[in-house]
């Protein structure tokens, strides 16, 4: 399977940071990535005002391959080595059980302090999805406040918590408010690149967060004839789409 992405970056290493973000992507050993140069980074008067960005394709394969099945007689030794391990992952499993423990505690702790001071009318509950991934989901009276104008406010609750908890992703939901949300996204990708595709021209899209714009990379990198990056810094970070040249 591979996966195939242009990206603006000023250089090849923060093209393939992007990429992977962009694309969901975690490298492991069964990837195998290559970043083609299409246009060179361009200093700014000598270097002296920074660097425009170059473009870059990046493209990420999964290697297919069948592991060999041998039978393997235990020695003695190698009894040892396997007690030994098993030991290892009980204390490794203690060690991130603690972690997650506090980081749990944190996160309360930070949630309960902002809806607090907001004086909402609202209760949270935590959930952990997966190692190192939380979701907080609201519910109660002043539910309309924390989501906001197109879900604004949570966007800009849950990019708050992320810059002050650094060791892990949160994500915020208020009763599957982000599932709605991204159909609605779905159908807007949709219409804006057949609007491109039909019309030739290029799209600028409102700034989103990170998830949301995955789900229009997604969407749009179906259309063969289109292209898709991301420009600004978060939180006014945004996606324009165009022709491909």
């Amino acid at each position: 399977m591979e996966k195939t992405i242009e990206i603006k970056a000023i250089d090849k290493e923060k093209a393939l940071k992007r990429a992977l973000n962009i694309l969901g992507v975690e490298l492991t050993e069964n990837e195998a990535v290559e970043i083609i140069e299409k246009v060179k980074p361009r200093k700014k008067f000598f270097g002296l005002f920074g660097t425009d960005p170059g473009l870059y394709e990046v493209s990420i394969k999964t290697k297919i391959h069948t592991p060999k099945v041998e039978k393997i007689e235990k020695s003695p030794k190698y009894e040892k080595q396997e007690k030994f391990e098993k030991t290892e992952k009980v204390e490794t499993s203690y060690k991130n059980n603690t972690e997650n423990t506090e980081l749990e505690k944190e996160i309360t702790e930070k949630v309960s302090f902002f809806v607090e001071k907001m004086k909402l009318d609202i209760k949270f509950k935590l959930k952990r999805i997966k190692e190192r991934v939380y979701v907080v989901e609201f519910f109660g009276k002043d539910n309309a406040l924390i989501i906001g104008q197109k879900g604004k406010t949570l966007n800009s609750f849950e990019y708050i918590l992320n810059s002050m908890i650094k060791n892990c992703r949160i994500e915020i939901d208020v009763e599957r408010f982000k599932e709605k949300r991204n159909e609605t996204l779905r159908i807007l990708a949709k219409r804006m690149a057949e609007k491109v595709s039909k019309y030739g021209k290029t799209v600028r899209l409102n700034a989103m967060p990170p998830r949301e714009r995955k789900i229009i990379h997604e969407v749009v990198n179906k259309y063969p004839d289109l292209d898709t990056y991301s420009e600004g810094r978060d939180p006014k970070r945004y996606i324009v789409i165009k022709k491909k040249r």
